[in-house]
C-alpha cells in the first residue's frame, strides 16, 4: 500500500473536506473483463418459489418463453447446485396475465436432499441459442454476448457487481396486418410510440403459439415495416386461440454496476447500434464499466443480449492486475480534454488550491507539480521529503531536495510523519496531513493566517527529532524548509514549524503572503467577469473601481492587509493611465491594483488584464 490512503485519511482527520483524487494506472495494469453469454436466463419473481412436485412457476420475464421450450430450473446453495430435470413447457402454457408458466411435467429436484423447494433466487434456464433469420428461436449452446470491461486497468474491478435483466420498452397490439402488395412485413399497430428503426420486437400471438423476433426496419405513423422473410397472410400474425390479442413488445435490457458506495443504471440498452440506445455508446458515459472495442457481437437479436447464468450477475472472466507506477505515470499525459492522466488531469479541475502528490519525492514528479501551479497561478503544491529504501532524508539530503527548486508556488516540509496502518506504526510524507490543517485554517482563520505554529492531528510520532539548533538552519533562507516539530514534551503536541515558500524571492517567501495573493487575484477575476464585452469607457472603469475597492476594503478591515487608513493598505487605477488607445482598439480592459500584505510591508502591484479570451493576471 503506497502513502495515498494514509495521507487522504490525514487530510481528513486534520479538517479538510473536499478533496480530488486522481488515480495513476501504469503500464502493465489490466483491467477486469465480463466475457458475457445470450440465451434465455431468467429469475423466478420475488416471492414466487417453485416447490417440488409444482407443474407451474412464475418467472421474472416471459422474454422467449413459448410452448414446447425446455427449461431447466435450478439453485445453488452452499456450492452445491439442486437442479430439475428438464421440463417443456405446456402447450398453452404461459399465460400472460398472471405470468404463470405451466410445465407439461411436475417439478423434480436434483440431486436428491434439501431444499425441498426453489426460492425465488432461482433461476429459470433454457438453452436458447439466438433467433433465425425468420424470427424464430434456436436452441443449442448459449451463444457469446458482449465483452464488458472495468474502466480503468487494476485489480479494484474484481469488486465490481454487474447485473443484467431483460427489460421491456414500448408495447402496443396488432390492429391490421396490411396486404403484402407493396411490403408484406408491414403492420398497422395500435399504437408506435416508443416503437424505432433497429428495435428488436417480440411478437407474441398468445399462449398457443410460438413467438417470434423481427427488426423494425421502418416507422411511418400507426406502421411498422418489419425485416425478415415475408408475412404471407394476415393469419401468420393472427392471435391464437381466435378472440385473443396479439401483442408487439419493444426487446431491450437494463445493466447495473456497483462498485462501493457508486451505483449506475442504465435501462433501455441494445446490442444494435442505435443513438442514445446502443449498450457501448451509452456505457461510454460510465465511470465503472465500458464495452471492450469489437466484442459486440453481429447478431443484436435479444437472445445475444447479456445474461448471467445466473440470471442476474455477470462473473467477471478475467481478473484484472495491479502494477506499480514510475515517476512518469504520475506526471501523466495530455492528449487532450477528457484524456489527461495523472497529475496533468488535475488541470481539468479549477476549484483546486492545493496539489500533492504524497510519498512522491522524485524530482520529475515534484518539478510537474511546480510547473503546474505556475502555469495555473491559482494553486500551490506539497511537497514530500525524498525518501530511500523506505528511510526518510537526514538534514543534508533534505537541503539538497530544497535546492532543486526555486518557486513561490510550492512548500516543502520535512520530516516524514508516523501513523498507524493494519501492519503496524509506518512513515509517510506529511503532504496530506498538512493539506487537511491549511483547508481548517482557511475556514477558520482565512488564507491571511499562516498554516504554522498548529496542531497536526492523527500522527503518532515524526520520523526524525529536528531540534532547535537544526530548525535554525532548515527554516531561514536560502532553504525555507517547513520543520515539523515535537513539542510534545511541552505539552504542545506536534506542529507544523514553519510556514514559507521555496523561493528565492524575498517577498514571496511567506506561503501565507503567496495564498493571500492567490486568494485575491482570483476573487477579482472572477468578480470582473461582467465587464467582458462591455463599453470600454470610464463608466465601465468607474463602476470596476468602486466594485474592486469594497472587495478589498473588507480584506483590509480583516487584518489582510497593512495600512491605518485604507490609502495605506491598497489603490487601483484603471483608465487612461493603465490602457492605450492601441489597449482599447484591441478591446483590452488593464487594471492596475496595488497591495500592501502584512507581511512584507510594502506594495507589490497586481495588473488585471480583462479580455474576452479571459483574464490575466501579471504580479510584480
Amino acid at each position: 500500500m503506497g502513502d495515498l490512503p494514509l495521507a487522504v485519511e490525514g487530510f481528513f482527520a486534520n479538517g479538510g473536506s473536499r478533496l480530488y483524487i486522481m488515480r495513476v494506472a501504469p503500464a502493465g495494469t489490466t483491467a477486469t473483463r465480463f466475457a458475457t453469454s445470450g440465451g434465455l436466463v431468467t429469475r423466478l419473481a420475488a416471492g414466487s418459489p417453485a416447490t417440488a412436485g409444482d407443474t407451474a412457476f412464475r418467472p421474472a420475464t416471459l422474454r422467449g418463453l413459448r410452448p414446447s421450450l425446455v427449461v431447466t430450473l435450478r439453485m445453488v446453495q452452499d456450492g452445491v447446485t439442486y437442479a430439475s430435470t428438464p421440463r417443456a413447457i405446456a402447450a398453452s402454457g404461459i399465460d400472460r396475465a398472471t405470468g404463470l408458466v405451466t410445465l407439461a411435467n411436475p417439478i423434480d429436484i436434483a440431486p436428491a436432499g434439501p431444499p425441498a423447494f426453489l426460492p425465488a433466487l432461482t433461476t429459470v434456464l433454457t438453452d436458447a441459442a439466438g433467433v433465425d433469420a425468420d424470427g424464430t428461436i434456436s436452441t443449442g449452446p448459449r451463444p457469446a454476448s458482449l465483452t464488458l470491461v472495468a474502466a480503468d486497468g487494476g485489480a479494484w474491478g474484481d469488486g465490481m457487481v454487474v447485473t443484467t435483466q431483460h427489460e421491456s420498452g414500448a408495447r402496443a397490439e396488432l390492429a391490421q396486418w396490411i396486404s403484402g402488395a407493396v411490403d408484406a412485413n408491414r403492420i398497422r399497430l395500435t399504437t408506435t410510440a416508443g416503437f424505432y428503426v433497429g428495435a428488436w420486437v417480440e411478437i407474441d400471438r398468445g399462449a398457443g403459439a410460438a413467438k417470434t423476433y423481427r427488426s423494425v426496419r421502418a416507422v411511418d405513423g400507426p406502421v411498422v415495416t418489419l425485416s425478415g422473410s415475408a408475412i404471407a397472410a394476415a393469419a401468420d400474425i393472427a392471435p391464437q386461440p381466435a378472440g385473443g390479442r396479439t401483442q408487439f413488445t419493444v426487446c431491450e435490457f437494463g445493466l447495473t454496476a456497483t462498485y462501493e458506495t457508486t451505483v449506475e443504471r442504465f435501462s433501455g440498452l441494445t446490442l444494435a447500434a442505435i443513438p442514445g440506445r446502443s449498450v457501448e455508446e451509452v456505457l461510454g458515459r460510465s465511470t465503472l464499466l465500458g464495452v471492450l472495442a469489437g466484442s459486440v457481437p453481429a447478431a443484436t437479436d435479444p437472445l445475444h443480449f447479456p445474461a448471467g447464468d445466473d440470471g442476474l450477475r455477470l462473473a467477471a472472466t478475467t481478473p484484472g492486475a495491479d502494477a506499480a507506477p514510475v515517476a512518469n505515470d504520475v506526471v501523466g499525459t495530455d492528449v487532450g480534454p477528457g484524456q489527461r492522466t495523472g497529475l496533468r488531469a488535475l488541470e481539468d479541475i479549477e476549484d483546486i488550491a492545493v496539489i500533492g502528490a504524497p510519498g512522491w519525492g522524485d524530482q520529475a514528479v515534484q518539478q510537474a507539480m511546480i510547473d503546474q501551479c505556475e502555469r495555473m497561478k491559482y494553486r500551490i503544491t506539497l511537497l514530500d521529503p525524498e525518501a530511500s529504501g523506505g528511510i526518510g532524508p537526514g538534514l543534508p539530503a533534505i537541503q539538497t531536495q530544497r535546492l532543486r527548486f526555486d518557486s513561490k508556488y510550492a512548500a516543502i516540509y520535512y520530516p516524514r510523519v508516523v501513523v498507524t496502518t493494519a501492519e503496524g506504526q509506518r512513515a509517510i510524507g506529511p503532504s496530506g496531513h498538512v493539506a487537511g490543517l491549511i483547508a481548517r485554517i482557511d475556514s477558520e482563520r482565512g488564507v491571511v493566517k499562516t498554516p504554522a505554529n498548529e496542531v497536526l492531528r492523527g500522527l503518532l510520532d515524526v520520523e526524525a527529532l529536528v531540534n532547535r539548533a537544526e530548525h535554525g538552519v532548515l527554516n531561514p533562507a536560502p532553504n525555507n524548509i517547513n520543520v515539523i516539530r515535537n513539542f510534545r514534551d511541552e505539552g504542545r503536541g506536534i506542529r507544523v514549524y514553519g510556514g514559507r515558500t521555496i523561493t528565492s524571492l524575498s517577498d514571496w517567501k511567506y506561503l501565507a503572503v503567496r495564498r493571500l495573493f492567490i486568494f485575491i487575484e482570483k476573487s477579482i477575476e472572477r468578480g470582473t467577469q461582467w465587464a467582458v464585452f462591455e463599453p470600454n469607457g470610464p463608466e465601465l472603469w468607474s463602476r470596476l473601481i468602486d466594485s474592486v475597492d469594497v472587495f478589498l476594503t473588507r480584506l483590509w478591515r480583516d487584518g489582510a492587509l497593512l495600512g491605518f487608513k485604507k490609502e495605506q493598505a491598497f489603490y487601483i487605477r484603471c483608465g487612461t493611465a493603465t490602457m492605450s488607445q492601441d489597449d482599447i482598439d484591441n478591446g483590452r480592459l488593464i487594471m492596475e491594483i496595488g497591495i500592501a500584505p502584512v507581511k512584507p510591508a510594502e506594495f507589490v502591484i497586481i495588473r488585471i488584464s480583462q479580455t474576452a479570451s479571459g483574464a490575466l493576471v501579471e504580479e510584480s
